[in-house]
């Protein structure tokens, strides 16, 4: 028998909710097909069959129901444990994100408070170390004892029968100048002023904008061929030399500096370049040199 057929008998359009239906529609189709009452045995046994087939489907339904809450409270159990889960989770991440954020912004406001102090320590050690110089100056001629290929150079002074050096840093010009602060060439053997605090000589500063004659004849060796073809004369004519020496006693190694490099870019030397050539030629300073150097009044 199908449940179909066990409906059709009971006179049921669906399956019933509850057994109390089954037994509502059992008592009033008995009536009809007991044999006492004008049935036949054959259409009550079948009701009987009909009614026993209808309640073992409704236990069914029920144990599938009852299967089905059941697994609906594990799966709500099962999904309530995953949020507790994924929440504890989300919030050990936000911890450790916080943590982190805090790490990373003392790491950050370290970084920023050591470049502002050293900032601050190298816009004040030139200062601070003048101060002291000034304190109790003593100067001295130094020389260049060495030069490398790492921008550093080595000068030497001797001071109260003590031989005092010291490792300067310069600047490559051109790929193979290495000049001071003055803008020239840091030359082997090249002699230069340094002040110093006399109770303390690791506090210097080296002046290269003065310079003993010597280097200077060797600062012309080198100027007077730029020099000349800047101003169209020979390299042996006398007005290159008395305007080498008239820039140098009146601008000093930096105005020496403008000649040497006057026929770089700017890109290659910041300072002393084409341009800042061309202002010390049209200066009026220099124009009176230049013409004093001529004869011309």
């Amino acid at each position: 028998m199908k449940i179909a057929e066990a409906l059709r008998i009971l006179e049921l359009d669906t399956l019933p909710k509850s057994e109390k239906e089954v037994s509502v529609a059992y008592k009033r189709l008995a009536k009809k097909c007991h044999p006492d009452s004008g049935g036949s045995e054959e259409a009550f046994q079948e009701l009987g069959a009909a009614v026993d087939y209808v309640l073992r489907a409704l236990a069914l339904v029920d144990i599938a129901v009852e299967k089905n809450k059941k697994r609906s409270k594990e799966s709500d159990a099962l999904a309530e444990k995953r949020a507790k889960m994924r929440a504890e989770m989300l919030k050990r991440r936000a911890e450790e994100d916080r943590k982190r954020n805090i790490k990373a912004t003392w790491a950050i406001s370290i970084i920023l408070v050591l470049i502002v102090l050293v900032g601050i320590g190298t816009l004040i050690r030139p200062r601070y170390i003048h101060w002291m110089v000034e304190k109790e100056r003593v100067e001295r001629m130094a020389t260049i004892i060495s030069t490398g290929p790492d921008r550093s150079y080595t000068i030497g002074w001797e001071y109260q029968g003590q031989y005092f050096t010291e490792v300067l840093n310069g600047r490559f010009i051109d790929g193979k100048w290495l000049v001071g602060p003055a803008g020239m060439p840091m030359m082997n053997g090249g002699k230069y002023i340094v002040s110093f605090n006399g109770r303390n000589p690791n506090y210097f500063e080296l002046k290269d904008k003065y310079i003993d004659p010597e280097t200077a004849d060797r600062y012309f060796s080198l100027v007077k061929y730029p020099l000349a073809a800047a101003f169209d004369l020979s390299e042996n004519d006398p007005d290159v030399v008395c305007i080498y020496w008239s820039v140098l006693d009146e601008f000093g190694v930096d105005g020496v500096a403008h000649l040497f490099f006057g026929g770089l870019p700017m890109r290659k030397n910041w300072k002393h370049n084409e341009r800042s050539f061309q202002a010390l030629k049209e200066s009026d300073t220099f124009q009176k040199l230049y013409r004093s150097c001529l004869g011309i009044e």
